[in-house]
């Protein structure tokens, strides 16, 4: 009986470690301190026209950010509203920002890069430019295509800012397309779960309530990275 008792124990044992290495694996440990301070690291935002209203006194007073990414553009020719304005806004505020461009797999991406270029407005003192590269729709194309077209996009935007734009992707992605034909470049990685599984400057760690803004994707630079070195000059 003693013996039975035991090994029960020692099941019961193995079975709470087990649970416990795949708590950590899973990042939940990292994402309760990541979100628990953000004094504790560099920590930004990312909105597009989806945040209707944007109370800029409270964000500024209640938890003003250490930097910006707006939505700007999506396709060859789709220009978020919301962009000019807040654009203009946060940099009388003097909180650094930028714009991202959400690519579609349907045109190319010189087109694509050029609309960017012509919308985005870039200056010393911003971002530097930023390509949002997701999943959905990817399917659409081959990956032969799609690297193609990726690799157009940030070769015109390279010629106009003389720096390579950071992309912006899920880690699943990164593996599938980018890992291979564009390891040299700056990453921004979103993952909910656990810290990104590739090197990255910026972590996409959760969404959360803002005051000022509401429930929105919140992220942090990674350890070391200097937000100086992610702007343009």
């Amino acid at each position: 009986m003693k013996r039975l008792f035991k090994l029960l124990g020692l099941i019961i044992l193995m079975i709470v470690v087990a649970f416990a290495f795949l708590f950590c694996q899973q990042g939940f440990y990292k994402k309760v301190v990541a979100t628990k301070d953000k004094q504790e690291f560099v920590w930004g935002i990312d909105i597009s026209h989806h945040q209707k209203n944007v109370d800029f006194d409270k964000l500024v007073n209640e938890n003003k950010p250490a930097f910006v990414i707006l939505k700007s553009t999506q396709g060859k020719t789709h220009v978020d509203d919301a962009y000019a304005d807040r654009l203009n806004k946060f940099r009388e505020l003097g909180i650094p920002v930028g714009g991202y461009h959400f690519f579609n797999y349907n045109v190319s991406g010189k087109s694509q890069a050029e609309h960017y270029i012509k919308t985005v407005g870039l200056r010393k003192g911003d971002l530097y430019p930023v390509l949002d590269v997701e999943m959905k729709h990817s399917s659409t194309q081959s990956k032969q295509w799609i690297v193609k077209e990726i690799k157009s996009f940030c070769e015109v935007v390279k010629d106009k800012y003389r720096v390579e734009p950071i992309i912006y992707c899920e880690y699943d992605y990164y593996r599938k397309y980018l890992k291979e034909e564009f390891s040299d470049y700056q990453y921004w990685i979103s993952d909910f779960y656990r810290e990104p599984r590739c090197k990255y400057v910026i972590w996409q760690y959760d969404t959360l309530h803002v005051e000022g803004v509401g429930s929105i994707d919140n992220n942090r630079l990674a350890d070391g990275v200097k937000l100086d070195k992610l702007i343009l000059h």
